[in-house]
Formats: structure tokens, sequence, C-alpha cells
């Protein structure tokens, strides 16, 4: 092994997962010299009941450590404790009492021994500075997560429950503070992905926190992805709600180079409610001159404004999704689907047929809705996938008691044009529901 050229070895230790890095290392000096830098794998997840700060930003300040990271995740997300210990209370209810008494105790004892490391690690937003610090002086970071909906804890129980939206939860302010700690600091680099679940939408609204993004616009200017999910709080009057939009929108427009854009509205305090936008107050006549993939979820808007954000995209556009999963729990359908409050789904379809034309896939998920109520014309429909995000099937199995449809026939008609397809609600006995990979 000695013998072999460095070039050979490098490729060698690239075929290694950890465990295996570290076992070849011990063979010899000239190994363990070269397998150093694969000492670490390129993705970094920082969690708060862990001293992951202090870790991240001794790896930053290692001449030889600090091109190994690629990309970041920053979890912050907390279990609602009540709700958690009910759930977990029935997805185990199946399991012989005492099974259930061992298991359920040995997974909250872990809980609160993390939970007793995390109060004593300093806040997240007091170590700006060494957050800061760690992210410039990492020469290969493209890509950065920042979660409040992935379970953070290594224990079963928790990874089971926390799917379910009640069983999370999270400080407002303190996500605003943290999050703007995070955009302060990569204002110093060139991301290629950005992606942030449960962003709260209040935080484009003071002049403050607003000034934190508005410094990244030539960070955001590199971006090839960006994936945002909103949550719009219960309370945001019309002044507050505009401004609020406006920065969104500024934002938005800071990133001209997407080729992916997924822009989601999660409504916590109302998860069947859709937040009402317009694109041409959002984001004006912007065109995104490369993008060929767009997911939108969980919005109302009109018609005509829809049709012409989408047919300004047609030049590039490749993919599109409409709707999603939203807020659903597990055994629920999905509720993250799109409503037109002016319009109709069949008038949209019918004006962009031979507009994309560079269109190759189209998807539809969750409750979608068009019309008045009062009107004849309205549009009533409950979709179920048939793709993932990442455009790979999804398993089916047959589900009588539920009324959805696929979105098939309406990609075949966007596609390849033939007659409009017949958007009834499956029949008990034809119909099919989603797993989507998540258990009942």
């Amino acid at each position: 092994m000695d013998l072999l050229p460095v070039e050979l070895v490098r490729l060698i230790f690239e075929c290694c997962d950890s465990p295996t890095v570290r076992a070849l290392r011990l063979v010899s000096g000239r190994l363990a010299d070269v397998g150093y830098e694969y000492l670490l794998p390129p993705h970094f997840t920082a969690v708060e009941w862990k001293d992951d700060i202090k870790r991240l930003h001794s790896i930053s300040g290692s001449d030889r450590l600090q091109a190994a990271i690629k990309s970041i995740t920053f979890n912050f997300a907390k279990v609602d404790e009540y709700n958690a210990r009910h759930a977990s209370f029935f997805q185990t209810y199946l399991q012989e009492p005492e099974e259930r008494t061992v298991t359920l105790q040995d997974a909250w004892i872990k809980y609160y021994e993390l939970e007793k490391q995390r109060s004593q690690l300093p806040q997240f937003h007091t170590r700006s500075t060494m957050v800061e610090e760690s992210l410039k002086r990492l020469p290969n970071l493209r890509e950065l997560e920042i979660t409040y909906t992935k379970c953070p804890y290594d224990i079963d129980i928790l990874r089971d429950v926390f799917a379910v939206r009640n069983c999370r939860k999270r400080d407002r302010a303190q996500a605003c503070k943290s999050m703007n700690v995070i955009v302060s600091a990569i204002r110093h680099i060139q991301l290629t992905s950005l992606t942030i679940d449960q962003l709260p939408l209040e935080i484009f609204r003071m002049a403050a926190d607003r000034r934190h993004w508005f410094d990244c616009a030539r960070s955001f200017a590199s971006l090839t992805k960006l994936d945002l999910v909103l949550d719009p709080p219960n309370n945001l009057f019309p002044s507050s709600r505009f401004r609020a939009i406006n920065g969104l929108g500024h934002v938005l427009q800071f990133a001209p180079n997407l080729t992916h854009l997924s822009l989601g509205f999660h409504t916590y305090h109302a998860p069947l409610e859709k937040f009402s936008i317009s694109f041409g107050l959002l984001l004006n006549d912007f065109t995104y001159e490369k993008l060929t993939d767009l997911k939108l979820e969980g919005l109302s808007c009109a018609e005509e404004d829809l049709r012409t954000f989408l047919i300004r995209h047609g030049r590039t556009l490749e993919r599109l999704r409409l709707g999603g999963r939203g807020l659903a729990k597990p055994y629920e359908l999905s509720i993250g689907g799109v409503h037109l409050h002016e319009g109709t789904f069949r008038s949209l379809f019918a004006s962009l047929r031979g507009k994309l034309p560079r269109l190759q896939r189209f998807h539809m998920e969750g409750d979608v809705e068009a019309g008045d109520i009062m009107t004849s014309s309205r549009e009533l429909y409950k979709f179920h996938a048939v793709t993932d995000d990442n455009w790979g099937t999804v398993a089916l199995r047959r589900r009588p008691s539920l009324k959805t449809i696929d979105c098939l026939g309406l990609e075949k008609y966007l596609l390849h044009g033939g007659e409009y397809p017949r958007m009834a609600t499956a029949g008990p006995e034809t119909e099919e529901a989603e797993v989507a990979g998540v258990d009942d």
C-alpha cells in the first residue's frame, strides 16, 4: 500500500466509510497522513444538545480539515413533550404493557439526558461571532440547510412521532434570532443551495431583520437551488403583511441564477389555510432566466397571476409541481394544495397548453380548490402523490375509504394535448391513496 501513488490512495479512501477510513489509517504512517482529510464526512449536522458550534469552529480552524465540509445542516427542532408523550404511547399501543413501559421509559430517559446537556450550552444566537468565523473559513461550503422539522435526536420513538406537527414546538422570536445569525454569516460565502423550512414570515417585516437578508445579495447571486417553506403568523396585519411580502420578494430577486425554486407556505396556526399571495406584487416582472424546476405549495392566488408567472418562465421550465404534503399528519391526506381565489384550473391548464414548450414533468398534490363556493363552476379535488419531490415513484396501496385522484391525466394533457381529462373523484372501488414512505 505504501508504494501506491497518492492519487490511487485517495481514490481508495473516497470509497470507504468512516469506520473503514479510521481502520485504514492505522495500517501505516503514509496511509494515516493521506487519510487524515477523509476523517470527516462532507456533510456536517449541528444540533443544539451537542456543542457542535465549537466543534465546527475547531474544524474550520484546521488547515487540513476545513476543506472537507461541503454542506451543513443546522437543526433547531425541539420536541413538544406533552403531545409527543401521548403520540408515543399510542404508537407503541400494540406492544405488551411491560415491553411498552420499558421502551418508553428508555426513550424519555435518554431524551432528558440530552436536554440537560442542551441547557448547559450557550444559546445559538449568543455565539454569532463563532458561527461567522466558522463559515468564513470553510472554502468548499456550498450547501446550507436550516430545519425545525427533522428529529434532532437519535431516539427511535421520538423519530417516529416527530412527523406529527403537534409533536414539534418552536419559539418564533428565538427562531428569528437564530436565522439572523446564520444569514449574517453566509454573506461571506458563495452558496449554491439554501434550504429553510418553517421560516417565520415576519422576519422580512422589521427593518433590523431585513437588513441581515439584504446584506446577502452577493451570496444569494450564486444560488442555483432555493427551497423556502414559510410559516405566516396568525396576527399579521395588512401593513405588516405587505412589508413582509415585499421583503421576501426582494430576497427572492437576489438569486437570479436559480435553476430550482421551491416556495411553500405552512400555516401552523391553521394547517388547512392557504396563504394568499400575488406573484405580481412579490416579484413584479422579475424572471428567472435559468429556472428548470419549480414547486409551489400551500398558497392561494388568482388564475391570471399564476398563468403570467408560469408563462414568463416557459422558455426554461422543465418540471412543475403544484401542491404537496403540507402539514398533513402521517395518516392524513396531503393538505398542501394550491387554491385559486379567482378563475378555474380548467381555464388555467387550457391556457398553459403549448405555452410551456420545454415542460417534461407535471405533478399536482393535495387539496385543490378554485372558484366561489356559491357558484356552480367551483372546482374541488384531492390529489394523492404519484412521485416524490425528486420525481421518484412513490408506493401506492388501495384504501377504499378515501376519495383521491392522481394528476397523470393533467400531466398528459399539458405535455401532449388532447381532450381535457375527466376530473371526477375516484370511486371507492378503484381508489388508491398515498403511502409516500410514511407510516400510519
